[in-house]
């Protein structure tokens, strides 16, 4: 494949800049056996015009620089962080101005199909319009000997086999994401911001899709892989990640009006599996806009919500703490969220900038 391709070269005005199509970030703490794997994912790709920043998070680690030496792959440069700057301040890193088109995130435990890279920058380069497109993802889980079991799952379920562009605001958007960031492909010629490094790390994605432009493009395709595994970096702490869903729920619903029959159906669907009727009241409790969701709460819900404090009566003062401690994220959350509505209605991104400010 040439080094410059089409779809670099349909990027206006990066002809001088562009070093290659595509920089991979490929962030990493001390995982040196799932990294080969990540690498070796990369090395395989079938569209080659890539570089890659292979960022080691721990100082005291010369594993991943090591490999590189071993590989002797010229296209990848191994930056090694002075201090251990943890996941969030890791990623916030990659979202910036850069000469490449595009720009991927590959994270050390998970891995891409061969095709990955060739198929996103075919399907953005049909959708020039696009800041951020997402394939499908497997989940692998891994076992206690190391090896790993295919679920057989993935992560979008889908009857259709065509990229499909998904505009502000769809419900799923209320509490989590719609794209994942390992299996991401992103223009840079858009304007990023980065996210409060104060956030749950496992609400890293909601929290980042909310400054993206829409519609955005999902690709239906199985090109990534998701490893589910034995350890992780992403915090337990029970409070922060209800405090954190609840102010995705609330600055969502207070600038999107959804219907009654929706707001019952929050309910339903909260009350299943895993409850979470918890994080309704509270956000109910501490969105005044919210407050119509309490109309919809049953006699169940409300003695499960008070059998809740009463059991974990820390937990609740936490949270409401937390209300307080981090309100920089509810105030990010909230800023975004009326970007995308504006942009919504006004059916132009507000956020886009010019290539020329590169």
């Amino acid at each position: 494949m040439p080094r410059l391709t089409a779809a670099c070269e349909n990027e206006a005005n990066f002809s001088d800049l562009c070093m290659a199509t595509c920089k991979v970030y490929l962030p990493t703490f001390r995982r040196p056996q799932l990294l080969v794997r990540a690498v070796n994912s990369l090395l395989h790709q079938t569209f080659d015009d890539w570089v890659c920043e292979l960022h080691n998070d721990d100082p005291n680690d010369p594993s991943p620089g090591e490999l590189i030496d071993r590989i002797g792959e010229r296209r990848i440069t191994v930056v090694n962080h002075k201090e251990n700057l943890g996941a969030t301040r890791t990623f916030n890193l990659f979202f910036k101005s850069i000469p490449e088109p595009f720009f991927a995130l590959l994270e050390d435990d998970n891995w891409w199909e061969p095709e990955f890279l060739e198929t996103m920058i075919s399907a953005m380069a049909a959708c020039p319009q696009v800041q951020v497109a997402w394939a499908n993802m497997r989940f692998w889980e891994e076992q206690a000997d190391g090896t790993w079991h295919d679920t057989s799952r993935n992560i979008w379920e889908v009857d259709w086999t065509e990229p499909r562009l998904m505009d502000w605001s769809d419900p799923r958007q209320m509490q989590g994401a719609l794209h994942s960031q390992g299996a991401m492909l992103a223009r840079s010629k858009f304007h990023y911001l980065p996210v409060p490094e104060s956030i749950n790390l496992a609400a890293i994605e909601p929290f980042r899709e909310r400054t993206f432009v829409h519609p955005l493009l999902f690709v239906p395709q199985r090109l990534a892989n998701f490893a589910v595994t034995r350890t992780t970096a992403r915090p337990s702490d029970a409070a922060s990640w209800i405090h954190a869903v609840a102010i995705l729920t609330g600055t969502f619903l207070s600038e999107i009006k959804i219907l009654p029959e929706q707001l019952q159906g929050l309910w339903l669907s909260a009350g299943k599996g895993s409850r979470s009727t918890h994080v309704l009241f509270i956000c109910s409790v501490h969105f005044a806009s919210c407050r119509r969701l309490l109309r919809y709460a049953t006699l169940s819900d409300w003695l499960w919500i008070c059998a809740y404090a009463a059991r974990h009566p820390l937990r609740m003062y936490d949270v409401l703490r937390l209300f307080k401690e981090k309100k920089m994220e509810e105030d990010f959350l909230a800023h975004h969220t009326r970007c995308r509505q504006a942009e919504s209605r006004n059916a132009a991104p507000v956020e886009e900038v010019s290539s020329a400010a590169h």
